[in-house]
């Protein structure tokens, strides 16, 4: 059934590079057991906040539906809901909690049309087993698109369809807008992951993470813009709504 909805979409990044094969296999190995390390603390964060914490603080504190859609993949992931709030607390929760676990996330906000269908299960005589699930939309696509911005960054990216729906609660509190270097036409305003009082601890932990990695210029280049939007949420005085104080900055 198509019915208007926004979305989420997260990504781990780095993945692809720690899987790239090497002639050093010492290397190559680390590098596996890295990003194992990283997606299983993703997978895990994932079930813990959508299926635990998210939502007691949607129904019982900000009066929100509940995510009407979530697709886990390797290193990603779609939460999708009827409201923005509804997406937009999980992400928080993710960026959150990604940095104090130590893997890099990136997402992006879009809204637009969404229809799932599970088109059945099918097995054959060698007993293999084949599911398939479509989801398709506006709002999948938007959210992809946002993620993807050119923009660097751990942030969570808002596509500027989402900000036409001015009406929608947390949308003010929650989101700012980029800077206009950059500001495109799949992105125009991110997310405000923390509170004016946390964004220079949060900024301490973000250097720590970086500073025990060995990055490339280009992997480098968004733990700086990180720090840049870090930097300008404490700047920031208005209140995160529902979002529970980070006491382990």
């Amino acid at each position: 059934m198509k019915r208007s909805a926004f979305a989420l979409f997260v990504d781990v990044m780095g993945v692809r590079q720690d899987l790239v094969p090497t002639s050093d296999r010492q290397s190559a190995s680390a590098a596996f057991e890295r990003c194992r390390d990283r997606l299983e603390h993703f997978h895990h964060d994932l079930a813990e906040i959508v299926g635990q914490e998210v939502p007691l603080i949607l129904i019982r504190d900000a009066g929100l539906p509940l995510p009407i859609f979530v697709a886990e993949f390797s290193d990603a992931a779609y939460i999708v809901g009827e409201q923005f709030g509804s997406v937009a607390i999980p992400a928080l929760f993710l960026m959150r909690r990604a940095l104090r676990h130590e893997y890099p996330l990136r997402g992006g906000i879009g809204v637009g049309s969404f229809s799932h269908e599970n088109s059945g299960v099918r097995t054959d005589r060698e007993r293999q087993v084949w599911t398939t699930s479509s989801f398709l939309g506006g709002a999948i696509v938007t959210a992809y698109q946002a993620e993807r911005s050119s923009a660097a960054g751990l942030r969570i990216f808002v596509h500027p369809h989402v900000m036409r729906r001015n009406t929608e609660p947390f949308l003010k509190p929650y989101v700012m807008p980029l800077p206009a270097s950059e500001n495109t036409a799949d992105s125009s305003h991110e997310l405000r992951i923390w509170r004016a009082d946390e964004s220079r601890a949060a900024t301490s932990r973000l250097l720590t993470f970086r500073q025990k990695q060995a990055l490339s210029d280009r992997a480098a280049r968004h733990y700086d813009a990180t720090a840049g939007a870090y930097d300008r949420f404490g700047k920031v005085r208005k209140e995160l709504p529902h979002i529970l104080p980070a006491h382990w900055l």
